[in-house]
C-alpha cells in the first residue's frame, strides 16, 4: 500500500535491514567537519518524495541565485531511500552533500560515523537560531550528545476529533486518557459513529503502545537499564490499548497509520490519535469527507505528561567533500527567517516557537498551535541502534495480546525476555 503521510509508511523491518547493512559495513567514515579548499560550484541533495521534498525543490532557485551554488537533487522513494543512503555512505565517494532521513535512522547512521556532527555550524550561525526550538526539539537530532540532524518536520501524536459529533453529543475535549475512553464509549453507544481509531497493526503499533506506556508511567527500561515492559504500568497501558478496540471499527485491528487516517477521513469516527503529519490529508476536502468538521488538540495526559515526537531530519554525510556549502544551503533553507517560506511552499510544519506563535500561520493552519504544547512535552522514539528490532518485537507481541492469542501479562513477560536479549546488542 502506498503511504499517504508526510513521511511515508515506516516499517521496523526496513530499519532492521538498514542496521544490518551498517553493521556489516563497519563504517569508518570520519565524522569531523572539514573546511572546503574553495567554494564548490554545486552540491547534491538526497530527498525522499514528500510534500517537504517538493517544497525544498521550489526554494532551490532562490538559493542558487543568491549563493551562486548549483543544487542538484536525487529522489528515492521511502521504501528504498535509507538503504540507498547506506550504500552511498559505504562507498565513501561523497555522492551526496545533504540527506533527508526519518528520525529512527538517526542512531544507526550516527553510531557508525555516517553523518557529520553539526554543532559547530549551529553555534557559529547567525541565522539558524537553535534557541527558537524548545528543548525536546533541540535534542531531536542528537545522538550521544552531538547533533547530526536538523529538524525538517515536527510531527507529534495529537488528538484529531469531529467537532460536529462532539457538539451533538455534548462532549468536551478530553484532558485525560480516562476521558478519551469515556468519549469513545459515548460516541459508540450513540450510534452516530465509531468511538475512535488508532493504529494496531504489528508493523507500527509499537509507536502507539509506547505512547500509552509512557503516559501510564512506564518505559522500556528503568534507570538501571533493566527492561520493565511487563511491570504494572505497562500492563495497564496495554489493557487500555486493548479496551479501545471495543469502540473502534472492526478493521482497526489491522490498521497502520495510513489506514487509520483513511478510516477517520472516510467513515464516521468520533476521534483519533495520530500524527500531525497527516494534517494535509485530514484537513483537505479533496481527501477528507469531514475536513470542515475536524479539529486538533494535544493528546490526553496520564500519570506522565509525555507526547511522542516524530518527523524528518536532514543532515550532512560524513563523506561529503562539500560540507561548508552543504551547511550554507541548510542554514539558508531552515533559518528562522526562511522556515515560514518553506512551509508556504508546502513543507510539513516545523515546530519553531516563532512558527507555533505566528498569528498569520495559525490563521491559515490552526492545528499548528497544537505543536507548541506537544513539543514542550515531547519525547522522541528511543535513539537506539537496535530500535528496529525492538519495534518489531513489541509489534508482534502486542498484536498477539490485542487478538487474544495470549494474556496481557504472559505476552509482556515474553516481550520483556526478548527485549532483554535485544537491548544487550551493540
Amino acid at each position: 500500500m502506498k503511504a499517504i503521510s508526510e513521511r511515508g509508511l515506516w516499517s521496523s523491518k526496513k530499519l532492521i535491514a538498514a542496521v544490518s547493512l551498517l553493521t556489516i559495513a563497519a563504517l569508518t567514515v570520519p565524522g569531523g567537519v572539514a573546511m572546503a579548499a574553495q567554494k564548490p560550484s554545486s552540491i547534491t541533495v538526497f530527498l525522499i518524495p514528500s510534500p517537504t521534498a517538493d517544497a525544498i525543490k521550489a526554494r532551490i532557485p532562490e538559493f542558487e541565485k543568491k549563493s551562486g551554488i548549483k543544487v542538484k537533487t536525487v529522489d528515492t522513494p521511502y521504501d528504498s531511500a535509507h538503504q540507498k543512503m547506506l550504500l552511498s555512505f559505504q562507498s565513501k565517494k561523497g555522492s551526496y552533500d545533504v540527506v533527508q532521513f526519518d528520525n529512527p535512522y538517526l542512531a544507526p547512521f550516527a553510531s557508525q560515523n555516517a553523518l557529520a556532527p553539526l554543532d559547530s555550524f549551529i553555534k557559529a550561525s547567525k541565522t539558524y537560531d537553535i534557541k527558537d526550538f524548545v528543548k525536546p526539539l533541540q535534542e531531536y537530532g542528537k545522538y550521544s550528545g552531538k547533533t547530526y540532524g536538523l529538524n525538517l518536520s515536527t510531527e507529534p501524536l495529537i488528538l484529531w476529533y469531529r467537532t460536529d459529533i462532539y457538539s451533538k453529543l455534548g462532549l468536551s475535549v478530553p484532558k485525560t486518557w480516562a476521558q478519551y475512553l469515556e468519549n469513545a464509549q459515548k460516541i459508540q453507544q450513540s450510534g452516530e459513529a465509531d468511538g475512535q481509531v488508532i493504529a494496531n497493526n504489528s508493523s507500527v503499533n509499537s509507536w502507539w503502545w509506547l505512547q500509552f506506556v509512557w503516559s501510564f508511567g512506564g518505559d522500556l527500561t528503568n534507570a538501571a537499564g533493566k527492561v520493565i515492559v511487563n511491570n504494572s504500568a505497562a500492563v495497564q497501558a496495554t489493557d487500555y490499548m486493548k479496551s479501545l478496540l471495543a469502540v473502534s471499527p472492526k478493521s482497526a485491528i489491522t490498521a497502520n497509520g495510513d489506514d487509520a487516517t483513511t478510516l477517520f477521513t472516510t467513515q464516521n469516527i468520533g476521534q483519533m490519535i495520530n500524527y500531525s503529519g497527516y494534517a494535509p490529508v485530514i484537513l483537505d476536502s479533496k481527501t477528507s469527507k469531514f475536513a470542515a468538521n475536524i479539529a486538533a488538540a494535544p493528546i490526553p495526559v496520564g500519570k506522565a505528561d509525555i507526547t511522542e515526537l516524530t518527523g524528518w531530519n536532514i543532515g550532512i554525510p560524513a563523506d561529503s567533500k562539500k560540507k561548508e556549502a552543504a551547511w550554507q544551503f541548510l542554514d539558508w533553507l531552515l533559518s528562522k527567517e526562511n522556515t515560514p517560506k518553506l512551509m508556504e511552499a508546502g513543507a510539513a510544519a516545523i515546530g519553531r516557537t516563532s512558527i507555533v506563535k505566528n498569528p498569520a500561520i495559525l490563521k491559515a493552519s490552526p492545528y499548528i498551535a497544537v505543536l507548541g504544547p506537544a513539543s514542550v512535552s515531547g519525547r522522541r522514539l528511543p535513539a537506539l541502534t537496535t530500535w528496529g528490532q525492538i519495534s518489531f518485537e513489541i509489534g508482534t507481541n502486542v498484536q498477539d495480546i490485542l487478538t487474544n492469542k495470549t494474556t496481557t501479562k504472559a505476552g509482556l513477560d515474553k516481550l520483556a525476555a526478548q527485549l532483554a536479549k535485544t537491548m544487550k546488542k551493540k
